[in-house]
């Protein structure tokens, strides 16, 4: 499948973000990227996270397939990025 990226927008970059950095990591004790950040930064790292929409996704939740951004495009009416 052909992606053009240049059609990612700002909603589908959060969503991938935030889908990446919540899922468990074995070399982070299994927590996820995105605690492992507000730990260590603490206000800081939660202000950056929000500021860029990157949220918590449950485990049960996670989707780190391309049909992720596709779902959330269709959802919002945007064009399909193949």
């Amino acid at each position: 499948m052909h992606v053009n990226a240049f059609r990612l927008v700002t909603a589908d970059l959060a969503l991938a973000m935030s889908h990446v950095n919540s899922e468990p990591r074995s070399a982070l004790g299994f927590a996820t990227p995105a605690r492992a950040f507000r730990a260590m930064l603490g206000e800081d790292a939660a202000a950056l996270l929000d500021a860029y929409g990157v949220g918590d996704v449950p485990l049960g939740d996670l989707d780190l397939t391309p049909r992720l951004i596709e779902g959330a495009r269709a959802e919002r009416g945007d064009v399909p990025l193949a």
